[in-house]
């Protein structure tokens, strides 16, 4: 049997030991699951191509499928994205919470890891680990679920380990929380043209998103 990643408990938050622990996991070039308020995610730092191809690989995920970023606070989300009038509403209204907003992304952002769309998806889930992760390791963190590709989203670590079982070879820390939030994925709205258009409806309503834009 292959030797599984240490797993940390978290059931209240991160504490510093760990936070420090997983954060150094992210600069070194790592991966680590971690909670958000709708699943776990394979978090790595998202800015380094190496890293991001890691994630696709580990996933068997197409190239062609974009992979969206947690950020720490709305100074990175800006230094990422072209941020906008529609951004700022809604992220004054749903953020942190279940809501992934798509942008124009900056130059910094790989192409490899928006698949050469030009688009950048957001995130600051209402759980906190994932941006205090962010902050702490100075960098945006790969927001994708813990799973093959096209295979259900975990919500728990033992689902998580079913997943993926045979292929943690590149995961060196997992965060265990305890079941997500939400058993759905985050609600999705790309931003990037005058008209707002919902991808997902998560646990956040079109009817809420359109109420807050006008």
């Amino acid at each position: 049997m292959k030797r599984l990643p240490p797993i940390r408990k978290c059931l209240h938050g991160l504490d510093p030991e760990t936070l420090r622990e997983a954060a150094e996991v992210i600069r070194g070039g790592g991966i680590v699951v971690c909670p958000t308020d709708t699943g776990y995610l394979l978090g790595g730092d998202g800015l380094r191509e190496e890293v991001v191809r890691k994630i696709f690989a580990m996933k068997g995920r197409s190239f062609n499928k974009p992979i969206h970023l947690v950020v720490s606070d709305l100074e990175m989300a800006r230094r990422l994205s072209f941020w906008n009038e529609g951004a700022e509403k809604l992220c004054k209204e749903f953020l942190p919470g279940p809501l992934t907003l798509v942008l124009k992304k900056r130059e910094i952002v790989p192409d490899l890891l928006v698949s050469g769309t030009g688009k950048v998806g957001l995130r600051m889930p209402g759980n906190r680990i994932p941006m205090e992760l962010a902050a702490a390791a100075q960098a945006p963190i790969t927001a994708t679920s813990a799973n093959r590709s096209g295979k259900d989203s975990p919500f728990t670590v033992e689902e998580v380990l079913q997943q993926l079982e045979g292929g943690l070879e590149d995961v060196s820390l997992i965060l265990d929380q305890g079941e997500t939030s939400y058993r759905m994925p985050s609600t999705l709205v790309d931003l990037t043209d005058p008209a707002p258009r919902i991808l997902r409806e998560g646990p956040i309503s079109a009817q809420q998103i359109f109420r807050v834009l006008g």
